[in-house]
């Protein structure tokens, strides 16, 4: 016979029957539940497992439902309860029902049958709510009253082959007997055919509403729970006033048995966190993020609130539902049991499965947002961005939504500034920033530049660089250079920056985010740079500032102070500078200069500085590069260094003047005049020429240095890199490079005291000037007096007197004695002179070779070839370890000479 033909013969059977089955049914599992508390002996185990067969292979559709547990399973529970239970013994109670079982249960073979054989008997061990509500309504469950007498009749009856039924095939009703021995109200039946007292019990309805109540209690916990999860208060959860977080109602936790009450307190902790990304998400609050890209954070904060609200509105609607369906079994309670199913009731310790998840996701989200509050820009992507790459997939997962939406307003920031030089940044959060008060002439140095703070993490220095960079182009062809050109393949530039905003916080720079903006940076840069190089000379310009203000056009730069050498003796306020002008025209058709591109020519003017009292032509005249129009934005910076780089050079050529023209050539033309006075004044000029070559040989060496292994070498190096360059500010970086380099190599602005030094030995060649002009005016006024005299004794001898006066010879004496006198003061005032410039040239020297500049160093050693001043100064001879250097500068100290260089006492 198949299973639905079993099936339908159970449901025809005479209405009796089947009332006295289903009182079998409900007896089944009480009495098992009761012979399991029991002290007897395990002999009818074998007679209940039997009529539990008996009944799963009469009905095997009985359970429509997927079973909550296997066989195996369910067996291994069963077992462990009834050993537990187990007072003592030889042999587990567990043991021998399992052999029995196995006895039982070796005719069936499909797995669905003995998986519902073994929940229906595990159900009547212990109390599960799953297998409860797989059975129906909890009505099979009875209270364990039944006697042990009523198993023993059951079991007798079941050895005799009538299964799960109470009455045998001769009408006996023996169930009735036993039904009305365990105390049971017997009660009219209208559905029974036969005339007689019916064997369905009368409703207790205490004990149902009872249920119905416990059930409503466990919903209302429930429930309290989950309006916890969006930070709702109820009647067992109320908020702490002061942390936020959720405790326990006084009033009503008492109704709460301590497993509850931990879960409870347990699961409202997510609602403090719900509560926490809440406030973080509300601007009004003053814990948000700020900006535009706070406000899209914030944005971000509320679509996880979104989801998170319809997760929990999905958890209520079970409840709803199953709460439907408890009224809808209640009401349709009269069915048949095995018709009664219901879905599962939602627990607290489901609620501990389902918010884990939830959970982890609220702590970093206030983690997070708790972190960027009151930030905004490139700093608040900055902390969002270090929540990347740590291990976690759900946390990189949900720093990469927050990012990606932070990022979409500095991307879109970045397009409007790359691509049309705006800036559209109400907040202050762009990491460019435009300066105002800063005019157009500054607007490639100073109008733009870069907000440090606001520089993302994910951006490197040299990105941002290159992001205002072209900016700062497209500003500088639309506002300097008047020209409306917009980018190539703007469209599709435009395209990949906004719609590709994951790629800006890559790890590794190399995706198409990237590649466009190199792209439109390369193509900018390289049309201003065609711009400047081309239509505005700037390399020619640059070329122009060399010669001139440099001094690099040697020849020029001695006509010209030739042709002006009288404005330069002039004191400063007698000097007019369109005077000048015609001077310098002169110099420049005079010389090389002429063949220079007349741009270069037109630029070039001479002006008169504002003059000091006591300064002369050659502390106020200067040569001026003047730059125009776009060549002004650009060089405008490098202006006041050519300016500073051109006096330390034009006071070389003013000491190179003074000495070829006021010391040596004014010592060679007096040499062949005053020979008559050479046994007087020999070791004094001899002296005198010495040190005049000492300090020639100086200042020709300081010369070449400068010019040509400082500013030649240089030079040359710039030009090599403005061949490299791709764009304008390769030329202008190697230009800065190069003005800072020869800045070092002339001493400006030296941290040592290089430049003090040279100061003192220029000074002693003006002193050296003034010393020798009035060393010879006493040469040639005591030559002239010789002179008088001796034309007064030739007259004499004509006039036939033949001599001189007394007087005359005495006051010649006297005049001899005083000239004499002179040339040691002169001599004394020489040596004065050197020592001070010996002293001089010595720390400078000390300078050089302590420097960490090789060049420098050979420098140094080019000046004191012979170790001429490295035998006089003990400071000089001591090897270069950082202890002498150092010794050198606290207590350095030169030789005393007490008789100085120069003496005309005997050495001794």
């Amino acid at each position: 016979m198949s299973q639905h033909s079993k099936f339908t013969s159970c449901s025809s059977s005479s209405s009796n029957n089947n009332h006295s089955k289903h009182k079998d049914i409900k007896s089944l599992l009480p009495n098992f539940n009761e012979f399991i508390d029991g002290k007897d002996s395990l002999d009818n185990l074998d007679a209940f497992v039997s009529n539990a067969v008996q009944f799963i292979a009469m009905c095997p559709n009985a359970f429509n439902k997927q079973l909550p547990k296997s066989e195996n399973e369910c067996l291994q529970k069963i077992m462990q309860a009834m050993n537990a239970r187990s007072t003592g013994g030889q042999q587990q109670p567990g043991q021998i029902f399992y052999e029995q079982y196995n006895d039982a249960t070796e005719s069936i073979n499909e797995q669905r049958v003995r998986d519902m054989l073994a929940n229906l008997l595990l159900c009547s061990v212990q109390d599960d709510s799953q297998l409860q509500l797989l059975l129906g309504d909890g009505s099979l469950l009875l209270p364990p009253h039944s006697s042990k007498s009523s198993l023993q009749s059951s079991s007798q009856h079941n050895g005799n082959g009538n299964g799960l039924r109470n009455g045998n095939s001769n009408g006996n009703s023996s169930g009735t007997s036993n039904s009305n021995s365990s105390g049971n109200t017997i009660s009219y039946d209208p559905t029974q055919a036969s005339v007689a007292l019916g064997q369905q019990p009368i409703p207790n309805y205490m004990l149902e509403l009872a249920k119905q109540q416990n059930i409503d209690v466990g919903d209302d916990i429930v429930q309290n729970a989950i309006y916890s999860f969006i930070g709702v208060q109820g009647k067992y959860l109320k908020k702490d006033v002061v942390t936020g977080r959720f405790k326990l109602d006084a009033a009503h936790a008492k109704q709460l048995s301590s497993g509850q009450s931990s879960l409870l307190l347990r699961l409202a902790e997510l609602g403090y966190y719900h509560d926490q990304v809440k406030k973080y998400s509300n601007s009004s609050t003053g814990y948000n993020a700020m900006g535009s890209m706070g406000y899209a954070f914030m944005s971000r904060l509320k679509e996880e609130l979104n989801d998170y609200h319809g997760q929990v509105a999905q958890l209520l609607d079970v409840v709803k539902r199953h709460r439907l369906g408890q009224l809808t079994d209640y009401a349709n309670s009269d069915l048949d049991w095995l018709q009664q199913r219901q879905q599962a009731p939602l627990t607290l310790m489901k609620l501990i499965t389902w918010y884990m998840r939830p959970l982890q996701r609220m702590q970093w989200l206030t983690k997070i947002s708790n972190a960027c509050q009151l930030r905004k820009g490139g700093e608040l992507a900055s902390v969002v961005y270090g929540f990347l790459n740590n291990g976690n997939p759900m946390l990189d997962k949900l720093a990469n939504d927050l990012l990606s939406v932070c990022c979409v307003p500095l991307v879109h920031m970045i397009s409007k500034w790359m691509l049309e030089g705006g800036i559209e940044d109400n907040h202050g959060e762009f990491f460019v920033e435009s300066l105002a008060e800063v005019g157009a002439d500054r607007l490639w140095h100073d109008k733009f530049r870069l907000r440090l703070s606001m520089i993302p993490s994910f951006i490197s220095h040299e990105l941002a660089d290159k992001i205002l960079k072209t900016g700062k182009c497209i500003n500088f062809l639309r506002e300097i250079c008047k020209i409306e050109e917009a980018v190539k393949g703007r469209k599709e530039l435009k395209h990949i920056i906004d719609n590709q905003v994951s790629h800006i916080f890559a790890f590794v720079p190399d995706t198409t985010w990237h590649a466009a903006i190199e792209t439109c940076y390369a193509q900018t840069s390289k049309h201003v740079l065609d711009i400047m190089v081309g239509p505005h000379k700037l390399l020619v310009h640059l070329q122009g500032m060399r010669r001139y203000l440099l001094l690099g056009q040697g020849d020029f730069a001695t006509i010209f102070i030739e042709n002006i050498k009288d404005e330069l003796v002039k004191l400063g306020s007698d000097i007019y500078s369109h005077d000048l002008s015609a001077m310098l025209d002169a110099a420049l058709r005079g010389t090389n200069a002429q063949y220079d591109d007349p741009e270069i020519l037109n630029h070039l003017d001479v002006v008169v500085k504002t003059p000091y009292p006591g300064d002369c032509g050659w502390d106020v005249i200067s040569l001026q590069y003047t730059v125009r129009g776009p060549l002004a934005t650009m060089l405008e910076p490098a202006m006041p260094t050519y300016k500073t780089l051109f006096k330390p050079l034009w006071r070389m050529k003013h000491m190179e003047f003074v000495l070829s023209t006021n010391i040596w050539k004014e010592q060679m033309g007096n040499a062949k005049a005053l020979r008559a006075l050479n046994n007087e004044i020999g070791k004094a000029t001899y002296r005198l020429n010495l040190f005049t070559a000492e300090i020639m040989h100086f200042v020709h060496q300081m010369q070449y240095y400068v010019h040509f292994e400082v500013i030649e070498c240089n030079w040359v190096e710039l030009q090599k890199r403005m061949q490299e360059a791709t764009a304008l500010d390769d030329i202008l970086d190697a230009h800065s490079k190069f003005l800072q380099a020869i800045s070092i190599g002339c001493f400006v602005k030296d941290s040592t005291n290089k430049e003090s030094h040279l100061g003192v030995v220029y000074d002693t060649i003006i002193s050296l000037v003034n010393i020798q002009a009035q060393f010879y005016d006493d040469c040639f006024t005591e030559l002239n007096a010789r002179k008088e005299m001796a034309k007064i004794i030739a007259e004499s001898e004509q006039s036939g007197r033949f001599g001189l006066t007394t007087v005359q010879k005495m006051e010649r004496d006297q005049e001899r004695k005083i000239f004499e006198q002179k040339v040691m003061t002169f001599c004394h005032t020489l040596e004065d002179t050197s020592s001070i410039y010996g002293k001089a040239v010595g720390g400078f020297l000390l300078a050089l070779n302590s420097s960490t500049d090789p060049n420098l160093q050979l420098f140094g050693t080019r000046l004191d070839f012979n170790e001429y001043y490295k035998k006089r100064d003990t400071n000089l001879s001591k090897p270069l370890t950082f202890e002498h250097m150092r010794m050198s500068n606290v207590n350095g100290h030169t030789k005393s000479h007490s008789t100085g260089r120069y003496s005309m006492a005997p050495q001794l």
